[in-house]
């Protein structure tokens, strides 16, 4: 441990002297921690929150003082801060890229001299609405159409986790509890994975202190108690896992992947979001994934609800739909031979704008971490237009007022001026504008005309008052929160549950992005029908859960074309029933009708559950548990599992 400090306090020291670039102080301390953890039974218990980290002073400096890329000093929930972060210098970039890709019209030096040579003039930017209309199209592919009608929560979710994903991670599983004993295999099947996928969803609804508690005598939540032991669901959590450790390539290989142990979920559920098609406004933002595991890839962002975890960075339509991701791991990811190199920050969005279709005008959104010149003229000359704020040093020569001369007394809130340059062939628009601080928006589609009006509260009159508001404003403003979205989305119902294997926390929150990705195209389908039968976020949840937990998944469930089946009028009675009021609880339709599990049983008396029945019975249904008619001459047991 004393060495691990020793090490620690010269690497700081040395970067302090700027003796070792920011590559060579994250490989000492990838010596220090590779990212594997201890393989005790500690890496289970669900105290994450209440560990100390942090043995003494020197550990928590580390940590502080990463060299691992930080938060910008100008966030995006609060992009006026006086404290612009400057731009990469030449040596750190050349220090930390990949090798140079022929690109001769984008490469670095060329750029810098015509960014030296840009002209900016007191103009407009004007371009119609022909210009900048949406040509693609957002009709869903069939296999996603086809649910318009007959869509569940859990078939939809099953287009994003499917059985080959499922059967992929059973397999993983087995094969590193075999590999940590071999006289004791997990044995996990498809049917068990998915069952503990529903307790954790059933946990972020739920919320609970402890995880044991959930299988308390005394105040245990039934439903999870019903699905399986605990002791089995912390074997499973335990051995859970996602790539073979065997195939893991050292660091010194040149394709050594940090995320190797979570790689088949990320690549998978990537190829599964691009299914969507996207909506022409799209936006890129960060996000983090919460944690206070320790680990090399941690971040520290002040800023953000959860300042310590793994980043992500999201591609987000308006509603929050999240196309592409990627987590920040301190690697540069190699770019395509026909990409240019905008750095490590501006190469982020070329690779997540990668499955943006190219030349039906597109607009893709983002904060001042990525705006630059050369990154929005690529991007206007892939047909793809942008708006972001951008920082005023990243505006060569550019003669806007800085930030001292617009905040004096005598400029009035509301002020605002606009210039226009042309770089590459490509009309870029700037425009400042001061609200209770200084803006600046970068632009290739959208200017300040018109200029509209906003409401804000004067200090000295102690009333409101309407300021000018450019056009720029009100268009960055409507479409940017496309990941914040997201996240309040998560963030209502998240898998909390803790560990301290890092790759089981990227798991869960992105087990909780698919299921938010899920139910947004849930509502998207269901848009023709009355928002009472409609799921919320919730229900969603609960419904999900409950169907992983009892569907047998031996039977594959497919959606019959042609005219309504007797399956479906009775889930519509079902429906309707349910919005009148109070009454037993109905399965879902995915468990009615798998045709597995459903024997008859004694009960008490009780009034048929059939639709349209008012029969009296003593049988029911042992998986349903609703009582049901089975005579000669009347077989409710038998249409309703139809």
């Amino acid at each position: 441990m004393k060495i691990v400090y020793l090490l620690c306090s010269v690497i700081i020291w040395f970067s302090k002297m700027s003796y070792l670039n920011q590559k060579q102080i994250e490989e000492y301390l990838a010596l220090i921690n590779d990212g594997e953890i201890s393989e005790d039974d500690l890496e289970d218990s669900d105290t994450e929150g209440n560990e100390n980290f942090y043995e003494n002073g020197d550990d928590l400096l580390h940590d502080l003082e990463s060299p691992l890329e930080e938060e910008n000093d100008d966030p995006d929930n609060d992009p006026f801060m006086a404290g612009d972060p400057p731009l990469i210098n030449e040596a750190t970039a050349n220090d930390t890229a990949v090798p140079q890709v022929p690109f001769p019209s984008t490469s670095q030096s060329s750029r810098r001299a015509t960014m030296r040579g840009l002209v900016w003039k007191v103009k407009k930017i004007v371009l119609n609405s022909d210009q900048t209309a949406f040509h693609g199209d957002t009709t869903y592919p069939p296999e996603l159409k086809d649910e318009a009608t007959t869509g569940t929560p859990y078939s939809i979710f099953s287009h994003f986790i499917t059985s080959e994903i499922v059967q992929r991670i059973v397999e993983e599983s087995n094969l590193y509890s075999v590999q940590k004993n071999v006289t004791k295999p997990l044995n996990l099947s498809e049917t068990e994975l998915r069952k503990f996928m529903a307790i954790l969803i059933y946990m972020s609804v739920i919320k609970y202190p402890n995880v044991r508690l959930y299988w308390s005598n005394t105040v245990g939540f039934q439903p999870i108690k019903d699905i399986m032991t605990v002791n089995r669901f912390e074997t499973i959590r335990r051995f859970l896992h996602f790539n073979n450790n065997e195939k893991h390539l050292p660091k010194e290989h040149p394709q050594h992947d940090r995320l190797h142990k979570i790689r088949p979920i990320i690549s998978h559920l990537n190829e599964k979001f691009a299914l969507v098609p996207m909506e022409q406004k799209l936006s890129i933002d960060e996000q983090m994934c919460a944690t206070k595991v320790a680990h090399f890839m941690k971040q520290y962002l002040p800023n953000k609800p959860h300042k310590w975890g793994f980043k992500l960075y999201v591609m987000c339509s308006v509603k929050g739909y999240a196309h592409k991701f990627e987590i920040y791991t301190g690697q540069e990811n190699e770019r395509l031979p026909d990409e240019p190199d905008f750095g490590p920050v501006g190469n982020i969005v070329v690779r997540l704008a990668r499955g943006v279709p190219r030349h039906i005008n597109h607009i893709i959104y983002f904060d001042n971490f990525y705006t630059s010149v050369p990154l929005v003229t690529y991007l206007a000359k892939q047909g793809i237009y942008s708006l972001g704020t951008v920082q005023s040093n990243r505006l060569v020569n550019c003669k806007l007022p800085d930030k001292k001369t617009m905040m004096k007394k005598s400029v009035p809130r509301g002020t605002y001026e606009e210039q226009m340059t042309e770089f590459d062939g490509i009309d870029l628009t700037a425009v400042t504008w001061k609200d209770n601080k200084v803006v600046t928006f970068l632009s290739s589609y959208v200017g300040a005309e018109p200029v509209g009006q906003v409401e804000r509260f004067d200090k000295a009159k102690k009333t409101r008052i309407k300021i000018s508001c450019p056009h720029i404003i009100k268009e960055y403003n409507a479409h940017m929160g496309g990941v914040d979205l997201m996240d309040s989305f998560i963030g209502r119902y998240r898998i909390a549950m803790r560990s301290r294997k890092w790759y089981l926390r990227i798991f869960y929150h992105l087990l909780d992005m698919t299921v938010i990705n899920s139910w947004l195209v849930y509502k998207n389908l269901k848009t023709t029908e009355a928002n009472s039968s409609v799921l919320n976020l919730c229900n969603y949840r609960l419904e999900l859960a409950e169907v992983l937990a009892k569907v047998n998944n031996s039977f594959e469930l497919c959606n019959k074309r042609g005219r309504p089946s007797t399956s479906n009028s009775v889930e519509m009675e079902i429906q309707a029933k349910k919005r009148r009021g109070p009454a037993q609880h109905i399965p879902p339709k995915d468990i009615r009708t798998d045709n597995v599990g459903h024997w008859p049983g004694n009960c008490v008396r009780s009034r048929c559950k059939m639709p349209g029945c008012k029969g009296y019975t003593q049988n029911r249904c042992e998986k349903c548990g609703v009582a049901l008619c089975l005579t000669t001459t009347k077989n409710c047991f038998k249409n309703f599992h139809m």
